[in-house]
């Protein structure tokens, strides 16, 4: 391994995203003993962890293509576990989980479709961000204090995280299609010079 892969290994804000895939098997086993106030530390502790991560990488200037590649692979692993976890308690989630699985399944293929051709990562967009933000405000709450299944106390939450992890779909999809479009026109003007 070189020095600067190394280095690009290693980094505070890789680290911490090591951190939160090393969390998800310790989440999964607290959840199945039932030990909620911890269950909801680790979800805590895994929700800090990503906002730290990003937060030195951009105040730092240690943005590197592995983090851009680790930062969304940990939410993803972060997002199927916990949802898939809570659709135990609360058999609502299922549409959550299957519209994570829909998202995040479209922006692997279209991220990796992308980096082939251009090489690089696309930082996540703040549509992508608030949905992750809200779905560990849910999965949090829904993990501290068990409500019972009901409309207001679990269903409404659940529906809200939902939306906007559907309004991010959209407007992935949305980005992807520019970006495809764009590179298409460059293409096309290069060809005709």
């Amino acid at each position: 391994m070189t020095p600067q892969k190394k280095k690009e290994f290693f980094s505070i804000p890789n680290l911490l995203c090591y951190v939160r895939i090393l969390l998800l098997p310790i989440f999964i086993v607290l959840f199945v003993l039932e030990r909620d106030g911890w269950t909801a530390a680790v979800l805590l502790l895994s929700a800090a962890t990503d906002v730290v991560d990003g937060f030195i990488a951009r105040k730092f200037h240690m943005e590197t293509e592995l983090g851009k590649f680790l930062d969304p692979l940990a939410d993803k692993l972060t997002q199927a576990v916990v949802s898939g976890c809570l659709l135990i308690r609360y058999p609502i989630m299922w549409v959550l989980f299957l519209i994570i699985l829909v998202k995040e399944s479209f922006q692997a293929v279209g991220g990796l479709l992308m980096y082939r051709r251009m090489k690089s990562i696309r930082s996540s967009e703040w549509f992508g961000k608030l949905s992750t933000v809200c779905f560990y405000t849910v999965m949090a709450y829904l993990v501290i204090f068990a409500p019972e299944p009901s409309f207001l106390a679990s269903t409404l939450p659940i529906i809200v995280s939902t939306g906007l992890m559907l309004f991010a779909l959209i407007r992935y999809a949305h980005r992807f299609v520019q970006m495809v479009s764009q590179e298409k026109a460059s293409e096309q003007a290069a060809s005709v010079e």
